[in-house]
């Protein structure tokens, strides 16, 4: 008896200490870009956290669309494309923490592109 009082003991004050905070929302962002290519474009604040949800884009000629977090390719999407072909799978969403920064590439010439993203504060 004496045995499982000090394991819950125990794990009563070690599962707190590994939390890691809460997560509070904050705003809807909007994130628009029109260069071609912009691989540091955004930069998640500090005590923030981005859950990146989609994206919009008035390229319809079946472009590739690459997506860069910190400035490593990650990925890819196609725009005007309509398949369920693996390759053109949609990645999002994925969530970036504070400090990731995030970009594209692909966009032709008079094309833009806007990433929709929730931004959350996180609390200790």
């Amino acid at each position: 008896m004496k045995r499982l009082l000090n394991i819950c003991f125990l794990l009563g004050f070690t599962f707190p200490l590994l939390a890691q905070g809460s997560l509070q929302f904050n705003q809807v962002k909007l994130l628009e870009g029109n260069q071609a290519n912009c691989t540091v474009c955004w930069t998640v604040p500090a005590n923030k956290v981005w859950k990146m949800g989609s994206f919009s884009t008035n390229s319809s000629t079946g472009n590739l669309l690459y997506y860069y977090v910190n400035t490593r390719q990650l990925g890819f999407f196609a725009t005007g494309v309509s398949t369920n072909d693996a390759r053109y799978a949609n990645p999002f969403p994925f969530w970036l923490p504070a400090g990731a920064t995030f970009g594209y590439t692909g966009l032709s010439n008079n094309q833009n592109i806007t990433f929709f993203a929730l931004e959350f504060n996180v609390i200790p």
